[in-house]
């Protein structure tokens, strides 16, 4: 298997652009963003579609639901033309508040920290009820004491990865601050694992999966500790405003994914072989992972915020504040599609 496959997106953004983005600075996004709306706006009259871009933190089981109306046209039955690049998710903050990109494909530690900072963005829809991340350790480490003072890899500092593996950490009886905890990137976690820069990372499928295959030993498994939601949308507080019809087909088209991808486990094996590029067994492995987790209708819960909010406070951010479930989250949108979809709604 080759590990570049791993970063390989449906994207028309060049290596070169990609680069560019990651070291702009927020007036050059500005310019930049301005251009696209403008771009995107002509576009938009040629073909009929409402073309957008959404950015994703890493190409792993929080997006399946966004390959999957891809690859089966639920996008284009729904209107839009969609994009999907990979960013980290500080750079997709920025980008977003440039108008750069539309939409982030996560609701998090990370995105409602930015929010309680200041960025005008909700949370809109979430992807699934649960975390699944487990730490896993090179071959030589038997259990997770035997990593203390060792390098632990995860996506990035500040984001899910780092927030879940911190509190998994605490939950398992250790204290975080007796590793030594790294923001590697979610392309190259993998590779760092392998290569023995650091001694283990936290992994989410399919990459949990082709990890434990390839002999690394899972030491603490930070799902079963962590309870918050993966996966979602994120958004400016303007698009809510300006382009609800818009929200509202591309929350439909997500909801649609995933309702047939839960109907259809051979379809979305297939899914998760051709994204992913990986084995039909590693690929199975994965969908009973996302049959598991998966949330039902896709409307934010006070409960799943609350749960994001509190992880942050453990973490010693946004202390003795009070917040409020609409200073983080609106779910108008996503509740009456699920409506109309035929889910209840509470």
């Amino acid at each position: 298997m080759n590990k570049r496959s791993w970063v390989r997106l449906q994207d028309s953004f060049s290596d070169n652009r990609k680069s560019k983005i990651g070291n702009l600075k927020w007036v050059g996004i500005v310019a930049i963003g301005v251009a696209f709306a403008m771009c995107g706006a002509v576009a938009q009259a040629q073909d009929g579609k409402t073309r957008i871009r959404i950015a994703i933190p890493s190409a792993s089981i929080c997006c399946l639901h966004l390959f999957a109306a891809q690859q089966w046209k639920v996008f284009e039955d729904n209107g839009l033309d969609v994009e999907i690049v990979q960013m980290r998710p500080q750079v997709a903050n920025a980008a977003m508040v440039a108008g750069e990109i539309h939409y982030f494909a996560g609701v998090g530690p990370n995105s409602v920290a930015a929010t309680l900072r200041g960025m005008s963005s909700r949370a809109v829809w979430f992807a699934s009820d649960q975390l699944i991340y487990s730490l896993l350790a090179r071959p030589e480490f038997k259990t997770l004491k035997e990593l203390r003072s060792k390098r632990l890899a995860v996506g990035g500092l500040g984001d899910t990865t780092e927030v879940s593996l911190r509190i998994g950490l605490e939950a398992a009886g250790e204290n975080p601050k007796d590793f030594v905890i790294l923001g590697v990137g979610n392309p190259n976690i993998m590779s760092a694992l392998e290569s023995g820069s650091v001694e283990a990372a936290l992994l989410n499928p399919p990459l949990l999966y082709y990890a434990k295959r390839k002999g690394f030993r899972e030491v603490l498994d930070v799902g079963a500790h962590v309870k918050m939601p993966l996966g979602g949308l994120t958004t400016m507080a303007s698009t809510i405003q300006n382009r609800p019809a818009e929200m509202r087909r591309l929350i439909r088209a997500m909801q649609i994914a995933k309702r047939s991808m839960l109907q259809s486990k051979e379809k979305s094996v297939d899914v998760i072989i051709r994204f992913f590029k990986v084995n039909r067994e590693t690929a199975q492995d994965t969908f009973a992972d996302y049959q598991k987790t998966v949330s039902g209708n896709g409307v934010p819960s006070r409960e799943g915020v609350e749960q994001i909010v509190k992880s942050l406070q453990l973490l010693g951010q946004f202390g003795g504040r009070k917040i409020a479930f609409e200073d983080v989250a609106d779910a108008r949108i996503a509740r009456e599609v699920a409506k109309e979809l035929g889910y209840k709604v509470e």
